[in-house]
């Protein structure tokens, strides 16, 4: 008697869906998809740390092996997608992962697909054949960083538009910034801050902390609710929310945080080097000639 059988491809995608399911976070919820043709799987959405549904998904594509041969320079080449995936992976709103999954050693390891992308930018750009390599550092199951590494590729995609808006902003101001710091910093301290310093100030502010906070830069500077709370209690004035002797405070920790901004950015735009010289070549020449004391180049 003939009867369907399963063939062993299929089992193996079976393995390693499960593999993925039953190692996230047990708090993560894995959204199935009726499609799977199209290049992705599955989402998952990261519920933060309270157990709150954030909205933050990812697409994941899975690819299986019964046991990963890994190459000398411990990385794995995946060489079978077609490139019209990759370009529907690449315009794709939602930040995507590319997972490997070892069934026999139930393990599994991934790639932020754009990130990748970008970083190899003119093979990419020429729409033939496009590999991924897949590093063995970014394990997914390792109990002390995996999720949390995770959980950081998916922030740095999913606010990548953002962080290139913010990074114009920063290089088109960062001379009237430097300037406004120069000017507050030898003013009479009981000064209060007028309406549209506060505003040109709160919008350096909130350039700077999300450009340190995306290239994961340390810094000193109190978030705007703290510097006010502080100012606050030393003014004891409800009317005016800043004083000259609270931006004279921060004045040198910003133009300290700027060198660290422009040494980022050009760490940045290097690592991508390919993406930028082919999407906005102006931009990458500007960036890669801001001297690291933080001089802008004059054209």
């Amino acid at each position: 008697m003939q009867l369907p059988q399963r063939v062993p491809q299929h089992i193996s995608e079976s393995t390693s869906f499960k593999i993925f399911a039953n190692h996230i976070p047990d708090n993560w919820i894995v959204r199935d998809v009726t499609e799977r043709d199209y290049g992705i799987d599955c989402y998952v959405e990261l519920v933060n740390e309270k157990n709150q549904l954030t909205g933050d998904l990812a697409s994941i594509q899975l690819k299986s092996k019964e046991n990963i041969n890994w190459n000398l320079d411990n990385t794995l080449t995946i060489s079978n997608i077609k490139i019209s995936t990759s370009n529907y992976w690449y315009r794709f709103p939602v930040p995507v992962f590319l997972c490997v999954t070892d069934n026999e050693k139930k393990e599994m390891y991934f790639i932020s697909v754009k990130n990748f992308i970008k970083k190899n930018f003119f093979a990419f750009a020429k729409q033939k054949t496009f590999n991924y390599s897949i590093s063995k550092d970014m394990d997914f199951f390792d109990k002390k960083s995996g999720p949390s590494l995770f959980r950081l590729r998916y922030a740095f995609q999913d606010s990548r538009n953002l962080f290139e808006n913010e990074m114009k902003t920063f290089l088109s101001t960062l001379e009237h910034y430097h300037n406004f710091q120069d000017e507050h910093s030898y003013r009479d301290y009981h000064l209060p801050i007028e309406s549209v310093d506060l505003i040109f100030f709160e919008a350096m502010h909130r350039n700077y902390f999300f450009i340190a906070d995306y290239l994961l830069i340390e810094h000193p500077i109190l978030s705007l609710r703290e510097l006010k709370l502080k100012s606050k209690q030393v003014f004891k004035d409800d009317y005016y929310e800043l004083y000259e002797h609270d931006l004279s405070q921060v004045a040198e920790d910003f133009r300290n945080l700027s060198l660290k901004i422009i040494k980022g950015l050009k760490q940045k735009v290097d690592a991508e080097k390919e993406y930028w010289i082919t999407m906005d070549l102006n931009l990458y020449n500007y960036v890669t000639n801001i001297k690291d004391n933080g001089e802008l180049p004059h054209y």
